[in-house]
């Protein structure tokens, strides 16, 4: 599926938007968090209702266009997009909410700004009317300017004894926080998305009532194409979305650098060097080739589902394994134009150095790392499908 601007309202703001987020970059990274004013853009543009239902007030876009939005806004600042991406990503889980409590959180009189976390690094017991919950998560992207968190729990009973489902496995609920309720700690330093302020949370006797929370094997409550596409499929393109604006920002940037740098030793600029023209021939290519994959496999499985067709184990591994690949085509592209780059590469006001780190930490995330290639490769010669939800 070929997206232009004219055909996608949200995708046309994004463009709007992203000289006015690439021109606060270097703040977001000092304050190691994006600013409330950048995240107020976003949500009125409607890039954060993209992922939420009709029913409950959001758009329901095509999934192409919500990847499209997070690289654009990706293509602008790396940190931005990526805040972008989790809430997006959380928002999609509210398709599997009680549809009073999904109404309770994203159709209320303020949008919903929600950031999630995976891990199951909580406990909570059952008490009269929902849950206590205590505990700490990692890697809440965006958690500063969040109106609600979604975390995931251990269930235990009194005598702290793991509980588990109807069929024996660990039961692991997900519920859902008001702001009061978590407190952000302030652990964010890393390398790269230094702005997307992907601190610790913590709730302690944080109450959550009952509903409000979810399992992943439960039923959706609705029933839009976007919401029967496999949810932890939508994951790894999600991230990749994120390497590609990166690595177009990169190429950009090197493309017009290239004309006017003269290396100290040198007499003519580097873009009429042989290695550096290669360079961006082959970046240039990782690039196109990352798109053009990720959303041919994501297109045809939404073609597949939008038809009213399951989704197919080997859809589902061919849409994560292209998400991972993907984002390591980008990151590479990235590395070609930073190496050719010289030692300008390192400077501190040098861009290059921000999008080779930025897109470096996108390629951590567990839906896109080695691992996630390992396990693809795993289910494609032996079937096993340990870890594909």
């Amino acid at each position: 599926m070929k997206l232009e601007a004219d055909e996608c309202p949200e995708l046309a703001r994004a463009i709007e938007l992203a000289p006015e987020i690439s021109a606060n970059s270097i703040n977001f990274e000092k304050e190691r968090c994006l600013s409330p004013d950048v995240v107020r853009l976003i949500k009125e543009a409607g890039l954060i209702q993209m992922a939420i239902p009709k029913e409950y007030g959001g758009l329901e876009s095509h999934l192409i266009e919500i990847l499209r939005v997070i690289e654009e806004i990706s293509y602008a600042d790396t940190s931005v997009g990526w805040c972008l991406m989790n809430y997006q990503t959380t928002a999609f889980l509210s398709a599997l909410l009680q549809p009073h409590q999904a109404n309770e959180i994203f159709n209320g009189p303020e949008y919903a700004v929600p950031a999630g976390v995976i891990a199951p690094t909580a406990q909570a017991k059952f008490v009269d009317g929902g849950i206590v919950v205590n505990g700490r998560w990692r890697f809440a992207s965006g958690c500063d300017n969040a109106n609600w968190l979604m975390g995931s729990v251990i269930m235990i009973d009194d005598n702290e004894k793991q509980l588990h489902d109807e069929n024996g496995n660990p039961l692991n609920l997900f519920p859902w926080f008001t702001r009061d309720q978590f407190t952000v700690i302030d652990t964010w330093n890393a390398s790269g998305l230094r702005g997307s302020g992907s601190h610790d949370v913590e709730v302690r006797d944080g109450f959550v009532p009952k509903d409000r929370w979810f399992t992943l094997g439960d039923h959706i409550a609705v029933t839009g194409t976007l919401f029967r596409f496999p949810v932890v499929s939508t994951f790894p393109p999600a991230v990749a979305a994120i390497s590609i604006g990166t690595a177009r920002a990169a190429f950009d940037y090197f493309t017009e650098f290239a004309t006017n740098k003269v290396p100290a030793a040198g007499s003519i600029p580097i873009c009429q060097l042989g290695y550096v023209q290669s360079a961006v021939s082959r970046a240039e290519a990782l690039i196109d080739s990352a798109r053009s994959y990720l959303y041919e496999v994501v297109g045809s499985l939404w073609t597949t589902i939008d038809r009213g067709l399951p989704a197919t184990i080997d859809a589902r591994r061919r849409v994560r394994l292209a998400g991972s690949y993907a984002a390591a085509m980008a990151a590479d592209s990235v590395d070609l134009l930073y190496n050719a780059a010289g030692s300008s590469s390192i400077a501190g006001d040098c861009p290059l150095q921000r999008y080779f780190r930025d897109v470096h930490v996108t390629t951590q995330h567990h839906h896109v790392n080695g691992g996630e290639l390992e396990r693809m490769g795993r289910l494609r010669l032996t079937g096993n499908t340990d870890g594909l939800v």
